[in-house]
């Protein structure tokens, strides 16, 4: 019965997003922008639709911080219900055939290959309790190779191979890694691991293009998060 209820909900946003409408001014911006001064490229609209404001606060209490993205991209409602749709979905399918450990090593590793300093501060939050060691953050950080990180398990090494490879750009894979992911992975764990690297590239690299600064989540010194600052460069 929940599950039905889920459903329903879902498939009432959908509906929803195709009848909201989206800001409709369209005027240049005009002024320059100050990296110092301002928190993004563009300010929040002033006034956004009853329905996009529930969103953005139940985004702010699963994420519990106000955060700026959602209001941002409610100038076009329809990439702000997409965007939280997207999230909303790949997160509910990788935890279906990935466990916790996977999911949050592959985000953090994404978050240095692209790299993104929004992403690594949301998605490192916390990495202490998923039992994650500073040995592995270094592997993650590329400072060490994965394949010397004894801690990471065959499918780990290979999952973090594969979505590291994906965010590069050009992406190039060897047959290897190929067989290797047959060979250890079901076919729903390929396309999850695969989606969900497309997911956290879709929201850093967005992120990074509206210049939205790190929320503030973690100050850990072992993350080295400044140094992949992409601000006054």
């Amino acid at each position: 019965m929940k599950k039905l209820f889920i459903i329903i909900v879902q498939f009432c946003l959908l509906v929803i997003s195709s009848c909201v409408s989206s800001n409709k001014e369209n005027k240049p911006v005009g002024g320059n922008y100050d990296e110092n001064t301002m928190k993004s490229l563009v300010n929040p609209p002033k006034k956004t639709s009853f329905f996009l404001r529930r969103m953005i606060k139940i985004a702010d209490k699963k994420a519990e911080k106000e955060m700026l993205t959602g209001r941002v991209l409610s100038w076009s409602s329809k990439i702000a219900i997409s965007s939280g749709l997207l999230e909303l979905y790949v997160e509910e399918g990788a935890a279906t055939c990935l466990d916790e450990r996977m999911i949050k090593i592959l985000r953090i590793k994404i978050s240095y290959t692209i790299p993104s300093p929004f992403a690594l501060d949301i998605n490192s939050w916390n990495y202490e309790n998923f039992n994650i060691t500073e040995e592995e953050i270094k592997g993650l950080q590329d400072i060490n190779k994965i394949d010397s990180i004894t801690s990471f398990s065959e499918k780990e090494k290979t999952a973090l191979k594969y979505a590291h490879e994906l965010s590069k750009t050009p992406i190039s894979l060897n047959q290897k890694l190929l067989n290797d992911l047959r060979r250890l992975f079901s076919e729903k764990e390929i396309v999850t691991i695969a989606a969900l690297t497309a997911k956290v590239n879709y929201w850093a690299r967005l992120i990074e293009a509206l210049r939205i600064k790190p929320a503030g989540y973690t100050d850990d010194p072992i993350l080295q998060i400044d140094n992949y600052n992409t601000f006054n460069k």
